[in-house]
């Protein structure tokens, strides 16, 4: 007795349904799908981008001398 399909058919099927899905894609969503990723940037390149200037370093070697309550 057979319960269902059998394996080679079921792999014809299969080859037969992708295959044409992968035929009917667009020219153009093809080209959009393949396009060069992102680029990273650093913390550095993006506060430049900002117009900070990154080349002052940090004044007062890091010391709190601005705030009202570390003045008293």
């Amino acid at each position: 007795m057979s319960r269902g399909r059998e394996g080679r058919r079921v792999r014809i099927d299969d080859q037969r349904r992708y295959g044409k899905l992968e035929n009917s894609c667009n020219v153009k969503a093809s080209e959009r799908f393949h396009r060069k990723p992102y680029q990273s940037y650093t913390v550095e390149d993006y506060l430049k981008k900002m117009g900070v200037d990154i080349t002052k370093g940090v004044d007062a070697g890091g010391a709190e001398t601005g705030r009202k309550q570390y003045q008293e």
